[in-house]
């Protein structure tokens, strides 16, 4: 297959990426139209095939070659591959390359493979990828956390890309911040998908969405902020309300998953205040720290 022509832009690094995916794939074009000195690594597979056939490149299968003579590796597989992926790569890595991780492997994985590389420890830069690559290619927001996160982000920004550093971060911030996103997110949108299943069952999904309006007419963090304040102190009375709300969502022949959830959380932290006493008057961060101690408090007691 003839490969693709790339022109080395002079100060930019050369690159290698392991692993032709959607994520890998979309990355590599990007590159290759900035004429970035470019190596792709990845195993075999229908899918590496058919992907570089559309980039018009040849694919190495031996790892340790590409990444060998890179100033940075992109690694880009799926995160059960990173240790072994990692383990290929540390004996050749360059003393001044970057090895960043930009896999979904969890953070214990990711400091483990980190430590891999020895003394190289330091070359290791945890990437998070925190939106939707298929939507906005090089451009979806990367958060990079380690001692080489800055330089990292420097080197990606100037070919286009779009990552924050974590000053004074270590690896595994940015994945467990990836995680904390999810938590967030993914629970929002199992409560959207459940609350929006029983108003579209009593036909009162425009309504409700209409009602929820007030929701635009504050930042974000100004709502987390109310929540955090004031969940200690109304956790019971919320528990009643959620209760009868599971009561109509059963009524609707649906099944209360998120709203059970809920229930249980509302549930939890009443028989926490009961315990520790009302809490009244705390601002966010002060009911935060509470609901934390006491949190730790009470699984200490039960592990005892």
């Amino acid at each position: 297959m003839p490969a693709r022509q790339s022109v080395t832009m002079t100060g930019t690094p050369s690159i290698a990426l392991v692993g032709l995916g959607e994520v890998g794939t979309s990355f590599a074009s990007a590159l290759l139209d900035r004429g970035v000195e470019l190596k792709v690594a990845s195993r075999a597979s229908p899918r590496a095939t058919a992907s570089a056939k559309k980039l018009g490149i040849d694919v190495d299968e031996d790892v340790a070659r590409a990444a060998s003579t890179a100033d940075v590796v992109l690694l880009t597989i799926t995160g059960d591959g990173l240790r072994d992926v990692v383990k290929t790569i540390a004996p050749v890595l360059r003393e001044q390359a970057i090895l960043a991780d930009l896999t979904a492997a969890d953070p214990p994985q990711v400091i483990a493979a980190a430590e891999m590389l020895g003394a190289n420890r330091a070359r290791f830069v945890d990437v998070a990828i925190m939106g939707a690559v298929s939507l906005h290619g090089i451009r979806t927001p990367l958060l990079a956390s380690g001692e080489k996160a800055t330089d990292f982000a420097e080197a990606m920004n100037a070919l286009g890309f779009s990552v924050s550093a974590r000053d004074g971060s270590a690896v595994g911030d940015a994945s467990s911040l990836k995680l904390l996103r999810s938590l967030f997110a993914k629970g929002l949108d199992a409560l959207v998908v459940e609350s929006m299943l029983a108003a579209e069952a009593l036909g009162l999904r425009q309504d409700l969405i209409e009602l929820l309006g007030d929701f635009d007419q504050r930042p974000l963090r100004d709502h987390i902020d109310m929540y955090l304040r004031t969940h200690p102190p109304h956790a019971g009375r919320r528990l009643v309300e959620m209760e009868l709300a599971e009561t109509q969502l059963k009524s609707l022949g649906l099944r209360s998953l998120t709203t059970r959830a809920t229930i249980d959380r509302y549930r939890h932290t009443t028989d926490l205040v009961r315990q520790g006493g009302a809490m009244t008057g705390l601002d966010a961060p002060a009911a935060l720290q509470w609901l934390l101690a006491a949190e730790r408090a009470s699984t200490h007691k039960n592990k005892s």
